[in-house]
């Protein structure tokens, strides 16, 4: 038995994993713990079937009965399952599932060749035929077919208490093969069914990769790659809302590009683009995961800060302001580019008034002299007229 077990792994050893094998390698080893278990329930289930033959069947002596048909068998069944064990854990990945083909053809050799009297038990001899079905391989198939061709010839022509013709043996191997072809047909309608799930997976995949771009596109500035205007409204609203229930930090930012008409005037309109696309980078490479940088209109940026101190917040800004100021722009030659920038802390005054605030800000940043940081006064003292009032 442990020679034949020992031959049928040795046969295999070259057969190298297929596609299906890898398509199929992260359910392998559950699929091989629920078929050992099956076997250690099919010991089990062979034993109690034993003791009830024993009680109200057999005429033979008990003793006689016990170590012919219950003992032994037992045994060699159980040598099966423990060497079967230590293929699982010892053996390299790609044998293991041949390793319980071969057990199972063994268990069922063993059963067989101890009922053989009992003829309606010779099919269970098919055993690795169904259990290859498991693995939707053909070529385990093949393997599992082979197995059961040698059990059931050795059984024909080693065992003398079986009783069959040799009509009835061809009848068992044509059987066998009207089996093995239902099984191939199993396999390939498996096939069929897991290449249909795969194409469809993929096909959800693209879908879904194609509306995050459509989504990204319809929220983002082709030029800058920065939000675009109307997600930043969105987006503030939502801090908004999510400040009043939970009082998270949250401040505002309008950045303004100074004298920016006069770089397209002077430059043109191509120079013009690069130097919003460099600040707007440099405006990002700051802001924090958390924030939230966007591209309110033409030269102008806003950015929301969330989760952080006003403190902290202005030393990012001024950390941007002087990160642009000191920038080298290739376009404007050894011109350099300033910003002036409105801020407010939100006081939980609503979106307008917390923007018109803002945007006093940025406006009295620009009168003062431009290449400054401007905070917002009080909320009760904010004007009611802003560009936000009409945008």
């Amino acid at each position: 038995m442990v020679y034949y077990f020992t031959c049928v792994l040795s046969f295999l050893a070259g057969v190298n994993l297929t596609l299906d094998d890898q398509l199929l390698d992260f359910t392998r080893a559950r699929w091989n713990r629920m078929l050992m278990k099956g076997f250690w329930s099919l010991l089990v289930l062979m034993v109690m079937l034993e003791c009830l033959y024993l009680i109200f069947i057999t005429p033979l002596a008990p003793e006689e009965f016990f170590r012919h048909y219950m003992l032994i068998p037992a045994a060699l069944h159980l040598s099966v399952l423990v060497l079967s064990e230590l293929c699982l854990r010892f053996l390299e990945e790609r044998m293991r599932d041949y390793a319980l083909l071969a057990a199972s053809s063994v268990i069922t050799f063993i059963i067989v060749d101890i009922n053989v009297e009992i003829g309606y038990i010779i099919p269970a001899l098919f055993l690795p035929v169904l259990v290859s079905i498991f693995y939707f391989s053909a070529r385990k198939l093949i393997a599992a077919s082979l197995m059961s061709l040698v059990t059931l010839y050795s059984l024909y022509f080693f065992n003398t208490s079986m009783d069959i013709s040799v009509v009835g043996i061809v009848a068992l191997t044509a059987m066998l093969g009207a089996f093995c072809l239902i099984a191939r047909g199993v396999i390939s309608r498996g096939k069929e069914m897991r290449q249909y799930y795969i194409h469809a997976a993929k096909s959800n995949q693209e879908l879904l990769v194609k509306n995050i771009l459509m989504d990204k596109l319809a929220k983002t500035d082709a030029l800058t790659e920065l939000y675009n205007h109307i997600t930043f409204h969105e987006y503030l609203d939502k801090l908004i809302e999510h400040h009043d229930t939970t009082h998270m930090p949250l401040q505002l930012a309008l950045i303004d590009i100074d004298n920016f008409k006069s770089v397209n005037d002077h430059f043109g309109h191509r120079a013009g683009d690069s130097v919003l696309r460099q600040v707007a980078d440099l405006v990002r490479s700051q802001a924090g995961m958390n924030d939230f940088v966007a591209r309110y209109g033409g030269e102008e940026l806003a950015v929301i800060f969330t989760d952080k101190s006003a403190d902290k917040s202005l030393q990012i800004l001024e950390t941007i302001r002087q990160n642009i100021e000191l920038a080298v722009y290739k376009e404007l030659g050894s011109r350099q580019i300033t910003v002036s920038i409105g801020f407010a802390d939100y006081d939980r005054e609503g979106k307008e008034k917390f923007f018109i605030r803002t945007d006093q800000a940025l406006y009295n940043a620009k009168s003062q002299g431009k290449n400054r940081i401007v905070l917002a006064g009080d909320a009760s003292a904010a004007g009611e007229q802003s560009r936000f009032a009409w945008q």
